[in-house]
């Protein structure tokens, strides 16, 4: 039986694209222009320090603007960084969702193909990419949210950790996805490109940092005159003919610049226009603090027919894990089953914290047997009374009444929720205790929803799936006819070099974040220095070869040499022309190893200098068996070829030489490169001959 095509989960920040066709037929330069607009809606916080105390007093009703990003805890990389740096980070195969502005439909594009459109003079369409969601690839560590947004987003706070910490896949597959992956997102849009008016999927509030360019925002507050307003102007399909915002009593209009970060708030109406080429990076989250507003978004969702694939994924699963957290965080009350690791964690801390509690029956218990009792079902409320701030106790009650008006085949309740009756039983009870909770005490500074604390894991090095037959590691061909054993890849276990800094990529240059659980530990910081690792926002994206690495067949290094102790320094401005396969992990040049292997052909990595795919495991078909760390996860997740004709970096030494020349095959001409329809744009190979 041939299996169904996987369905793609495309988050456009747009309100479902197939619902608007056409070019608009307004003057949108006029809505530039026009003194209709004005900014009156946004509050300009740059000289004020924004934390979470004042979300706790103030909620986040209204589009807040950050001239500079000092204050906020957010990192992101320097201005120089480009649209290139971006594919080196995501992967050149990395398959992105393009949208074609002047008909607002998806097409389909690698990475690569992007750069290349972004970067060419002459464009004969006006594409957008603004679902560019990246977590989980190379690029994750270089981008952190403001600190707000990390202690208020329901994913970091209340999506069960150990369901997110599985998730593997960089892309947004639906089947793949183990938590809403809607995070961190890369928009890169050219002179303009314009999304018509919409509200982020589930009401999600957005944090939008300008890096490169210009934006311009019309703004609508979710008023439900507006939202009725703005369902009716869906549901009519003359998006195209009408401007929203001229349907509405007040729209306010603001320019975003470079180094700009902004807050839209949660389900207001916008839409926005890019005056030059930028670059942006952003997130949307949901929040306990506009819970009412997202409930009615989602409400709008239904009643405009949005498709399940534009809606935030697992909406109203996190409703339940909302309840579950605040359950647990305020009655002490677990409803989540937990899987035998994390409940062995969570037995461990529930009995630091009766000790500390110095509780008087564990102490007889531990007199008595010597060993606490602790059961995962065991009630352990809070030391002090928790307040609530009045959006958080309003929201309680708005899910429940929510979840009780789905009809059952809509509840989606978790697996992980052992009794949904019993928990919407005991948020009543919160309810009840925290009615009179005082909004200044509820004023902290600090999250009301907190995981209990856990050792870190310890990640070893992941190995590959298979049968054990005797003292060998055995694995069976996924795509051959004959379904026949392959064994493990030649030197897989034998001695690999450790690849070093390159020193001049943004994550080698900058500066420690002093935060993370690395930088703690080191001792100029204070800590014991046990860990001896680097930064974890400094992990190098384009690791190299070290000067000691050798060729295996000759012996020399990448400047062919005879390897001395201490080993030479590389020849300035001349890289290495060895290359590492990252199958089997063997180091050679190009064309010691092409002779050994005159008919196949290795396949450059163009995602990780001096790497490639080498002839050996190409003919053995190695590379489509085994996928290993040093290979990007874009590259592991979507299948297909870069094209263009470029040559890469590590290869240019060789090629020139005439040792090398780069064959590339198939190629589509310019003029259908960028066809409105889907189409796959790298059906092209790239293949290293050696001239014999």
């Amino acid at each position: 039986r041939e299996r169904k095509e996987r369905k793609l989960y495309s988050d456009d920040w747009a309100l479902g694209d197939e619902e608007i066709e056409g070019h608009h037929t307004f003057d949108l330069d006029q809505k530039i222009k026009s003194d209709d607009f004005n900014s009156c809606f946004v509050k300009d916080m740059t000289d004020l320090d924004y934390n979470l105390a004042h979300v706790q007093e103030n909620g986040f009703n209204w589009p807040l603007l950050f001239r500079e990003k000092s204050k906020l805890g957010i990192v992101i990389p320097n201005t120089d960084f480009t649209i290139n740096d971006v594919r080196l980070c995501v992967g050149s195969r990395r398959m992105l969702d393009v949208m074609d502005v002047n008909t607002q439909k998806n097409v389909e594009m690698t990475m690569k193909d992007w750069q290349r459109y972004f970067e060419s003079q002459d464009k004969d369409k006006l594409l957008n990419v603004i679902s560019l969601e990246f977590s989980h690839t190379k690029l994750e560590s270089l981008i952190q949210a403001p600190t707000v947004v990390r202690q208020i987003d329901w994913v970091e706070r209340v999506w069960p950790r150990h369901l997110k910490e599985a998730q593997t896949e960089a892309t947004n597959v639906l089947e793949d996805m183990m938590y809403p992956k809607v995070q961190k997102y890369c928009l890169m849009s050219v002179r303009g490109c314009y999304t018509d008016f919409h509200i982020d999927f589930g009401g999600t509030s957005v944090w939008y940092h300008i890096l490169r360019g210009k934006k311009i925002f019309w703004l609508i507050p979710p008023t439900e005159r507006n939202l009725q307003l703005y369902e009716q102007w869906v549901l009519s399909g003359k998006q195209s003919d009408i401007f929203f915002g001229d349907t509405v009593d007040k729209c306010a209009r603001i320019e975003l610049f470079q180094g700009n970060t902004f807050f839209i708030p949660t389900g207001w109406i916008h839409a926005v226009y890019t005056p030059e080429d930028s670059l942006v990076f952003g997130g949307n989250f949901l929040h306990s603090f506009g819970i009412e507003k997202q409930l009615r978004v989602a409400q709008v969702e239904d009643a405009t027919h949005v498709p399940s694939k534009f809606r935030y994924p697992f909406f109203t699963e996190m409703l339940w894990y909302v309840l579950e957290r605040y359950v647990h965080v305020l009655l002490g009350r677990l409803h989540l089953t937990l899987p035998p690791d994390e409940q062995e964690k969570y037995i461990k801390y529930m009995s630091t914290k009766m000790k500390a509690n110095n509780n008087n029956q564990l102490n007889e218990e531990v007199k008595a047997e010597g060993e606490p009792k602790v059961d995962v079902n065991m009630t352990i409320p809070p030391e002090e009374h928790v307040h609530l701030t009045q959006y958080e106790l309003h929201g309680l009650k708005a899910i429940v009444m929510y979840l009780h008006a789905l009809p059952t085949s809509k509840k989606c309740v978790p697996d992980l929720i052992t009794d949904p009756i019993a928990l919407i039983r005991d948020v009543r009870t919160v309810v009840e205790k925290h009615r009179y909770d005082k909004p200044e005490l509820a004023r902290t500074s600090k999250p009301v929803l907190e995981w209990w604390p856990r050792e870190p894991t310890k990640f070893g090095i992941k190995r590959p799936l298979g049968e054990h037959t005797g003292g060998g590691l055995k694995r069976r061909r996924r795509n051959s006819d004959e379904n026949r054993i392959v064994g493990l890849p030649p030197n897989v276990a034998k001695i690999r070099h450790r690849r070093v800094r390159c020193k001049f990529c943004e994550s080698c240059l900058r500066e420690d974040c002093k935060k993370c659980v690395y930088c703690l530990d080191m001792v100029k910081y204070g800590g014991p220095g046990t860990m001896k690792q680097t930064c974890k926002m400094k992990k190098c994206t384009q690791p190299i070869l070290p000067a000691a690495a050798v060729c295996y067949e000759c012996q020399l290094d990448g400047w062919r040499r005879v390897l001395t102790a201490p080993p030479q320094k590389p020849i300035a401005n001349t890289p290495s022309s060895l290359f590492e396969c990252c199958v089997c992990f063997k180091i050679s040049h190009l064309k010691c190893i092409s002779n050994k292997f005159p008919d196949a052909d290795g396949i450059v990595n163009e995602d990780l200098p001096n790497s490639w795919e080498c002839p050996e495991c190409v003919k053995e078909g190695y590379n489509k068996e085994y996928k290993h760390n040093r290979v990007p996860s874009s590259r592991a997740s979507v299948t297909g070829s870069d094209t263009g004709e470029v040559k890469t970096p590590q290869i240019l030494s060789e090629a020139e030489d005439g040792d090398v020349k780069v064959k590339i095959e198939g190629l589509e001409t310019e003029d259908k490169s960028f066809q409105s329809k889907k189409t796959d744009m790298s059906t092209g190979k790239m293949k290293q001959e050696v001239k014999t």
